[in-house]
């Protein structure tokens, strides 16, 4: 199940961030993908209020 979808598009070289408001979500562990040149990455998120 999809919680946000924070980007979607093309940026190029260098360090991006972005921010991800989980007011009305519960405490737990979330996984964060990343795609990127086709690849995928999975980046545990652990929310804890």
């Amino acid at each position: 199940m999809e919680i946000a979808h924070l980007f979607s598009g093309e940026l190029g070289a260098g360090n991006h961030s972005f921010i991800w408001n989980p007011a009305g979500a519960p405490d737990g562990m979330y996984e964060c993908v990343v795609r990127m040149n086709g690849r995928a990455e999975t980046l545990p998120i652990v929310l804890m209020r």
